[in-house]
């Protein structure tokens, strides 16, 4: 081969690399579903999973991001739980004015008196996982804010199905610890053990026990 094929064999090549890179057809907007216990042992925190949210979430969200947020209570698995469904819109300006919007309703379930007797965690992953796959978005996250103990009220049933949480992270936040938990910490790593076989069981991306909000952000950006 004659070094002005060469050179020109090599032009094609980095070509033909542009223009692949030109055609990535992947999807890279994001839906998040965050769910919030909002019964007996957990509602206390309320007020700073609504921070978290307005402070590491909202802020990183981009134009065609989507966020949904759903309350955990004594029946979870219920389309009132839905508290907010927004899709962030194409235009930078109108975007900022729906995250206005979102924080407003956000401090408005932050001051309600709202709480459960019963918590029905699965009930709400479940309507969460509905949502997520119905977005179809590049990338899917559930956050969990609870302690993670599941208390159903008496007849209420709750099984996943096999693909039930398929191409979702589902990651557990700021767990609160019980009182038994701090006396025998066994039991608290157990639960969270527990959760992750079943999360995983019914195909999820990953899980995840996060205690630091603040890695938020970064996290979010990584899985995008």
């Amino acid at each position: 081969m004659t070094r002005t094929n060469s050179i020109v064999t090599f032009i094609a090549i980095c070509c033909m690399v542009l223009l692949a890179g030109c055609d990535d057809s992947r999807r890279y907007d994001q839906a998040i579903a965050v769910l919030i216990d909002i019964s007996g042992t957990y509602a206390d925190e309320k007020g700073e999973v609504i921070r978290i949210i307005k402070r590491e979430i909202l802020p990183a969200m981009v134009p065609g991001d989507t966020l949904l947020v759903i309350t955990i209570d004594s029946q979870s698995y219920e389309k009132d739980n839905l508290v907010t469904l927004m899709t962030l819109d194409q235009r930078p300006s109108e975007a900022n004015t729906q995250k206005l919007l979102v924080a407003k309703r956000l401090d408005a379930l932050a001051k309600s008196d709202e709480q459960s007797s019963h918590t029905d965690i699965l009930g709400a992953m479940m309507l969460g996982s509905e949502y997520l796959r119905e977005l179809a978005s590049g990338s899917r996250v559930m956050l969990i804010f609870s302690d993670m103990q599941q208390d159903l009220p008496a007849g209420v049933k709750r099984k996943t199905s096999e693909n039930e949480f398929e191409n979702i992270r589902v990651l557990a936040m700021n767990v609160k610890r019980l009182h038994g938990d701090n006396i025998d910490p066994e039991g608290f790593r157990n639960r969270l053990a527990r959760w992750e076989k079943s999360v995983m069981a019914a195909n999820a991306i990953e899980w995840q026990v996060i205690m630091d909000s603040a890695k938020l952000p970064d996290l979010l950006a990584r899985v995008r």
